[in-house]
């Protein structure tokens, strides 16, 4: 996974860190139970956070406009 969450593409490793989970193994076993159920994890813009690492969307979008 390399420090990315596979739901929502946001960099573990770089802030806003509020409230979010940033363990890749925490990660990688929520996202293996809902691919073993045959669901998909939820977009951050259909739930207004990330299913998987609880990142908010604007934190998504904070860290997007800062890598640029």
């Amino acid at each position: 996974m390399l420090g990315i969450c596979p739901n929502c593409k946001i960099n573990l490793k770089e802030p806003p860190f509020n409230k979010r989970e940033i363990s890749e193994m925490m990660l990688i076993l929520k996202y293996r139970n809902l691919v073993e159920n045959n669901m998909k994890p939820k977009s951050a813009d259909e739930l207004g956070y990330c299913e998987l690492c609880s990142a908010t969307k604007e934190e998504i979008e904070k860290q997007k406009k800062s890598e640029k």
